[in-house]
C-alpha cells in the first residue's frame, strides 16, 4: 500500500496485486466514507485498508478479468452499490444488489468526494475513466483510467476499429481535461494529461493502417 494523495479534502490510497494490477482506495477525509476502484485478485491488503473505512461504493474501470478477480472477495466484504459500464457489466463474476449509475458524465457524491463518470470505450465496449475534480484552485484532478491511457500511450486494442475508437475517446475525451490532471491508470506508473497529450502529438502526424492497433505507443 502506497499514499499518492493527500488534499484537505480527501485521500488515495494505491494497492498493486495480482497481474500488477492498481486498485485505489479513495477516501474522505471529514466522513472517513471511501470508495474501492478496481479488485484484482489477492485484494488481502486493500480488504484490511478498507475495514478501517466506511466503504459506500465500488468502481470497475472495465471487465477484463485481472480488474475482477477479486472482486468476490471484496464484496462479500463490502457489499455496496457497484459501478461499472453496462456494457462491461456482464463481467462481473456475481451480481450485486445495487448498480451505481456510470453512464457518460453522471456524478456521485460520497462525502466531499464527488466522482465523474466518463464513458471511453475502445479497450473495452464499456471501459470507464473516473474523474476526481480538483478538490481546491490549483490542486490536481485525479483520473483513475483503468487500462485506457498509460504513460506513452493508449491501452491494448484488439483490431483497428476498435484502436480508433479508444483514440477517439482519449482525445475527444481525455485530453479535454485540464492539463495539471494526474492519471492513474489500472497498471503501473502514473503521468499527466498534459504529457499525454505532448507524446501524442508526435504519434498524430504517422501513418496508419488496418494493421495498426495492439500495444501502441505514442513516441519510441
Amino acid at each position: 500500500m502506497s499514499l499518492i494523495y493527500s488534499g484537505k479534502l480527501w485521500l488515495i490510497q494505491k494497492f498493486v496485486s495480482g497481474f500488477s494490477n492498481n486498485a485505489y482506495l479513495v477516501s474522505c477525509k471529514q466522513t472517513n466514507t471511501s470508495i474501492i476502484i478496481d479488485t484484482p485478485e489477492n485484494p488481502s491488503e486493500l480488504i484490511r485498508a478498507a475495514r478501517t473505512k466506511n466503504i459506500s461504493g465500488i468502481y470497475i474501470t472495465h471487465g477484463h478479468k485481472d480488474h475482477l478477480a477479486g472482486f468476490a472477495d471484496v464484496y462479500r466484504e463490502f457489499p455496496v452499490p457497484v459501478g461499472i459500464g453496462k456494457k462491461d457489466s456482464q463481467s462481473i463474476p456475481l451480481t450485486p444488489e445495487s448498480i451505481l449509475s456510470v453512464t457518460d458524465d453522471t456524478t456521485k457524491q460520497f462525502g466531499s468526494i464527488v466522482i465523474r463518470s466518463i464513458s471511453t470505450p475502445g479497450h473495452t465496449p464499456g471501459s470507464t475513466c473516473f474523474l476526481l475534480p480538483a478538490e481546491s484552485p490549483g490542486s490536481q484532478p485525479q483520473l483513475f483510467s483503468g487500462d485506457t491511457l498509460f504513460p506513452g500511450g493508449p491501452g491494448k486494442s484488439s483490431s483497428h476499429k476498435t484502436f480508433l475508437q479508444l483514440l477517439k475517446s482519449i482525445t475527444e475525451k481525455l485530453h479535454n481535461l485540464p492539463d495539471l490532471t494526474k492519471v492513474l491508470p489500472g497498471h503501473g506508473a502514473f503521468t499527466t494529461i498534459k504529457e499525454s497529450k505532448e507524446e501524442y502529438e508526435y504519434f498524430k502526424n504517422k501513418p496508419m493502417s488496418e494493421n495498426t492497433y495492439g500495444d501502441i505507443v505514442w513516441k519510441k
